[in-house]
C-alpha cells in the first residue's frame, strides 16, 4: 500500500480498496486505521480509503505539535493529493471531531457525513476522566493501555494482535497531544454549520458520548440517527457487519458522487 506526499517531505501512509464513491475514514488516538479492519468490506460497494494520521500506523510524525485543526488540514492536504474534489467523511470517536472540524470551515469538501460516537465538547465528569486517564496511561503506563483498548475493542485473537501491534507504532507525543486537543476541543456553538447529510451511530446506554446526541438532535435537524441497544462505544469493531450496512445504505441513497 501507498505513500502520498502531501506537502515537501510530508508523507502519509494509506490503504485503499474498490473503486467509486470515495469515503475516508479518520481513525481515534493512538490506533491508526487498522480499526476499520471490518469496514474493509465495503470496498464491495465503494472506494474506501484508511488514511494513518500524522505520527499513527506507518506515517511519519509531523514536525509540528499535531491537533484537531491541524489534523482537518491534513485532511484537506491528502485530498487534494489523491485528487479527490469531495468526499465522504467518515470519523470514529475522536476522528468525528477533525471530521467536525473540516466539514464546519471547509464545507464545499463534504459529500456526507458519517459519525460513530461522536462528541462535539467533552464537559461531562465520565468523559472528562476517561481523556485524563488515558492522557496519564499514554505517559506511564502505554503497553498497558495499548492492551487494555484493543481488549475493549474485539474478543478476536488475531485481531486484537494486529491492534496492539499497529498502536505500537504511534508516536507517543503525536498520540498524547491528538488525546489532549480532543478534551479541549469545542465545537457547540458551531453545529449549525454542519449542513451536509449527517448520519450518527451511537451504542446505547453503555457508550459514554451517547449524552451528546441530543445536541446534535437540536442543531442537526436533517440528520439521521441510529443506536446500537446493549452495545458500547466500539461500534465499528464490535458491530462491523451493520455498520457497514447503515454506512452502505446511507451513501447509495444520499451521495450524488
Amino acid at each position: 500500500m501507498p505513500f502520498v506526499e502531501i506537502d515537501t517531505n510530508q508523507y502519509l501512509y494509506y490503504e485503499e480498496y474498490g473503486q467509486g464513491i470515495p469515503i475516508i475514514f479518520i481513525h481515534p488516538p493512538g490506533m491508526g486505521n487498522k480499526v476499520f479492519y471490518y469496514q474493509y468490506d465495503l470496498s464491495k460497494h465503494m472506494r474506501v480509503i484508511f488514511p494513518d494520521l500524522s505520527g499513527h500506523g506507518q506515517s511519519p510524525k509531523a514536525a509540528q505539535t499535531v491537533s484537531i485543526p491541524f489534523y482537518a488540514n491534513e485532511i484537506l492536504r491528502f485530498m487534494d493529493a489523491l485528487h479527490l474534489n469531495k468526499a465522504i467523511i467518515c470519523g470514529y470517536s475522536a476522528g468525528c471531531l477533525i471530521a467536525q472540524e473540516l466539514a464546519i470551515y471547509h464545507s464545499d469538501r463534504i459529500e456526507l457525513l458519517i459519525f460513530s460516537g461522536a462528541y462535539p465538547i467533552v464537559r461531562d465528569m465520565p468523559g472528562q476522566l476517561l481523556h485524563k486517564i488515558g492522557l496519564y496511561m499514554i505517559r506511564e503506563h502505554l503497553n498497558i493501555l495499548i492492551t487494555s483498548i484493543a481488549r475493549s475493542h474485539t474478543r478476536d485473537k488475531t485481531l486484537r494482535r494486529n491492534l496492539v501491534n499497529y498502536m505500537k507504532k504511534a508516536d507517543q507525543e503525536s498520540w498524547y497531544q491528538y488525546y489532549n486537543h480532543s478534551l479541549q476541543y469545542n465545537c457547540l456553538d458551531k453545529l449549525h454549520r454542519l449542513t451536509v447529510p449527517l448520519l450518527f451511530m451511537y451504542g446505547g446506554k453503555k457508550d459514554w458520548t451517547i449524552r451528546y446526541m441530543k445536541e446534535y438532535k437540536n442543531k442537526c435537524k436533517h440528520a439521521e440517527f441510529f443506536i446500537f441497544t446493549q452495545q458500547g462505544h466500539q461500534l465499528p469493531t464490535k458491530k462491523g457487519i451493520q455498520f457497514n450496512e447503515l454506512i452502505t445504505g446511507f451513501v447509495l441513497n444520499k451521495s450524488s458522487l
